[in-house]
């Protein structure tokens, strides 16, 4: 009889960078549930807790934690030891009153301490619009949420939605626009913040493209590569010691 789903385990050889796990000790590894990021571009939890924050030593040790409800993902408890967690992800230890958010970084994601009253509150950027009748829009978010907002409040692709958790009430929308801070999630400049300078729009041949204003100099980049994060300040913590 066929196996009824895909391997539960990965090589240590083949998982991302940013893990920042030992790979030649042991041979495998714990790989990311199907969940609300790309198994790519997210950190199952039992990684997160034992190979980079280093809470715990061993899988069974962080299994137990998990399993017994200590750990919250944007202000919802997770049982699933596997369970993926990704971009602008706020994760809460319930038993040391540890709170973490996973920011853009040269390594890709790295998570950093954020204060008690930002555990509550996301940024979500939009990656895709639709309409589902004459009056309402369905924005796609990049953390696999979905909402439903009247289409009186047009919101292009790309901006951002600053949400409180788990409720999922927009407090401020921010769009791609010149001046308005943002922080690169990719390339070989991500986990940069700087100020859009200007914006060129997309071609037949060439995406829409980004000049942004950082460390003192200026860097064009994809718009996709990019998320808005304030107008004149972030909203959140966005910096943490790496």
């Amino acid at each position: 009889m066929g196996k009824k789903a895909g391997s539960k385990i990965l090589k240590r050889t083949m998982s991302p960078s940013f893990w920042q796990i030992e790979r030649k000790n042991k041979r495998f590894v714990t790989k990311p549930s199907s969940g609300s990021h790309p198994s790519k571009q997210s950190i199952p939890l039992t990684v997160l807790l034992r190979d980079i924050l280093k809470l715990t030593k061993t899988y069974s040790e962080t299994k137990i934690i998990i399993r017994e409800g200590q750990v919250k993902v944007d202000s919802r408890i997770r049982k699933d030891p596997n369970y993926p967690v990704g971009l602008m992800d706020v994760v809460e230890i319930i038993k040391t009153d540890s709170i973490y958010r996973l920011v853009p970084s040269k390594k890709f994601l790295s998570p950093i301490v954020i204060p008690d009253n930002e555990k509550d509150v996301k940024l979500c950027k939009v990656v895709n619009k639709s309409s589902v009748d004459k009056e309402t829009f369905q924005y796609s978010f990049h953390d696999g949420r979905t909402m439903n907002i009247a289409s009186s409040t047009n919101v292009p692709v790309g901006s951002t939605f600053k949400i409180s958790l788990p409720s999922q009430k927009v407090e401020k929308i921010i769009e791609i626009k010149v001046n308005n801070l943002v922080v690169l999630t990719g390339g070989q400049n991500k986990g940069l913040i700087g100020t859009i300078k200007d914006i060129k729009e997309s071609s037949f041949s060439r995406p829409r493209m980004i000049d942004i204003d950082a460390d003192n100099r200026t860097i064009e980049v994809k718009s996709d590569l990019v998320m808005a994060i304030g107008e004149k300040t972030s909203e959140l913590t966005m910096k943490g010691d790496e």
